[in-house]
């Protein structure tokens, strides 16, 4: 009984004593998560694209992570009696930063780092008849910048400027880096829970 008695004041000292170890997310107030729509508008060849896609993140304060996917992109134009067709599609991480999330109009901002691949076909343009088919894998990157908008507790709306910036592309006859890279802009529709009882904290 007298070894039991120890023991535990042992312990209770010890408890006492101990000091809360730090960690990454010690001091994360906000914490929440959201799934969304994307949809992006980009030109290749002067024509404009409107690709849709989704993605979803775990908020975390003013940052946000998560991962991302986007649909094809699907070009096509004439070469002499040649159809070149191209589609590409990408998916990956999503890293995002929205400050003063408490105000109804705040800045937002993100980027997507994905992988894909990019799919070239070749097609005579009176038959049809498929001459070449070529693809690359390729890596994308795409910053972003804008506002976002509080429209419900649950639902927010990012616009923003983009840039998709796309690096592989080596073995496409037509199509370089440069052409699948394109300045465009965003529209995001992100439905969740975003921390929204620290708003009042967020002056």
């Amino acid at each position: 009984m007298k070894n039991l008695i120890v023991i535990c004041f042992l312990l209770a000292t010890t408890a006492l004593f101990a000091q809360k170890d730090e960690t990454m997310f010690s001091d994360v107030d906000r914490v929440g998560g959201w799934g969304a729509p994307i949809f992006e508008y980009t030109n290749l060849e002067k024509d404009v694209s409107v690709v849709s896609g989704g993605g979803g993140a775990l908020v975390l304060n003013d940052f946000y992570l998560g991962g991302y996917g986007m649909g094809k992109a699907e070009y096509s134009q004439l070469v002499d009696l040649r159809r070149d067709d191209l589609n590409f599609k990408h998916g990956g991480f999503w890293i995002g930063y929205t400050p003063l999330q408490g105000k109804v109009v705040h800045p937002y901002a993100s980027v997507k780092l994905g992988w894909g691949k990019a799919n070239y076909t070749a097609l005579e343009s009176l038959t049809g008849t498929e001459l070449d088919r070529q693809k690359d894998n390729i890596f994308v990157t795409t910053p972003e910048v804008g506002l976002e908008l509080n429209v419900f507790s649950f639902f927010r709306i990012a616009a923003t400027a983009s840039y998709r910036w796309v690096n592989g592309v080596e073995t496409l006859p037509t199509y370089t880096n440069d052409d699948l890279s394109s300045f465009g802009a965003t529209l995001t529709l992100r439905f969740g829970g975003f921390g929204d009882d620290d708003w009042n904290n967020n002056d």
